[in-house]
């Protein structure tokens, strides 16, 4: 007689570089063995289902108000009421359906959920976002301690923006231990440790984000980057053999009214593959558009990205051994970019001039690939 399936719940956040990394983990799965089925999204379902999962529905939180609170640096989107509001909404999917496991991609609430219906809970973390980073969490450039931190000498800055970072981490946290007082569950220190499961993943490269005195419970699974079907598409005949390639992609988050500037009859001197500009921000006919495309395909013709720093975006990058430029949307991305600089993969591009795009496009167009990433 054959054995039960368990049944296994994703719970990704609404964007989709989420989605994407989830189902990357999901493929692993030996489908024999596990059913898996994935938390319901207006955006993303189509993904989910051309992979063969189903979904289910659930409380969660609102991606947009979230990404406008993290680009103003607060937390207002982790208050009580919505964090119970989806505390609520979790634990009745999970013993509704019955579920043996529980996958959370940024899902704060999740580790409360997992408790209380007594499942267990994988965590995928990105390798900045973990108790036991070994590097500084710098202030972003855009937070307004940013440049009295730029005066002040390196590790007394790096001391403040960590102690600083740990009050924080603690007043984050209180909503949390008032509901976990509320449902009788054991306190938690502060907001990184909220985050932690039972298994945590870390979705990124060591040599990227170093970590110190990792316990048993964290493992590194590299990054997770989802290849998009095979374009067979016309973009590729509208390439120009003695043009180079500028890739152009900034996820579902990035500012593309900053590089508007590409429509300028200037840049007519390469080839651009935009993808993701879906407000058609860049019009020129030297710009080839499209809303997806397979990455790793433009990749293979590209001199250089210009991308927003997103996770799955710069390990595309990596991989294929692209410069990137970057423009950072929110802190996170900050970080990723900050990494690419210490290892040689890409820069950030914020406060660039125009002469200064004119010379980096140019000299970076003008390069061999990277090393490829041991």
């Amino acid at each position: 007689m054959a054995s039960k399936k368990q049944r296994i719940l994703f719970f990704p956040f609404n964007l989709l570089s989420h989605y994407l990394r989830c189902l990357v983990l999901a493929d692993s799965y030996d489908k024999a063995k596990y059913e898996i089925r994935f938390l319901s999204s207006d955006k993303y379902n189509g993904f989910v289902e051309a992979q063969g999962y189903e979904v289910f529905s659930c409380a969660t939180f609102d991606a947009d108000f979230v990404m406008k609170c993290t680009t103003d640096f607060s937390f207002e989107w982790l208050n009580e009421k919505d964090l119970e509001r989806v505390l609520i909404g979790q634990v009745k999917c999970i013993n509704a359906l019955m579920a043996d496991i529980v996958i959370g991609d940024v899902a704060p609430t999740l580790r409360m959920a997992a408790e209380l219906s007594g499942v267990r809970h994988i965590n995928l973390v990105n390798g900045y976002m973990t108790r036991y980073y070994a590097s500084t969490r710098k202030i972003p450039k855009k937070h307004k301690a940013y440049e009295l931190m730029q005066q002040l000498p390196t590790r007394f800055a790096e001391m403040l923006t960590t102690v600083g970072e740990r009050l924080a981490f603690r007043k984050i946290q209180a909503p949390f231990n008032s509901l976990r007082k509320k449902y009788n569950l054991p306190a938690v220190k502060d907001y990184l440790q909220e985050l932690e499961g039972n298994e945590n993943l870390i979705c990124d490269m060591p040599e990227l984000f170093p970590q110190k005195f990792l316990p048993p419970a964290y493992r590194f699974i590299g990054p997770l980057v989802y290849h998009y079907p095979e374009d067979q598409g016309e973009w590729q005949n509208q390439v120009i053999s003695d043009k180079p390639v500028i890739c152009v992609c900034m996820g579902s988050t990035g500012d593309w009214e900053q590089l508007r500037f590409l429509n300028d009859p200037y840049y007519g001197r390469y080839t651009i593959v935009a993808a993701g500009d879906k407000m058609r921000v860049l019009s020129a006919d030297h710009i080839i558009k499209r809303d997806f495309i397979n990455l790793n395909q433009v990749l293979e013709k590209s001199s250089l990205m210009i991308c927003h720093g997103g996770n799955g975006t710069i390990y595309t990058g990596i991989l294929s051994r692209v410069f990137m430029l970057c423009l950072a949307s929110h802190f996170e991305q900050e970080y990723n970019i900050e990494a690419l600089e210490r290892n040689g993969y890409g820069k950030s591009a914020a406060g660039f001039t125009e002469v200064d795009w004119k010379e980096n496009i140019s000299f970076h167009c003008n390069k061999y690939k990277l090393k490829q990433p041991a």
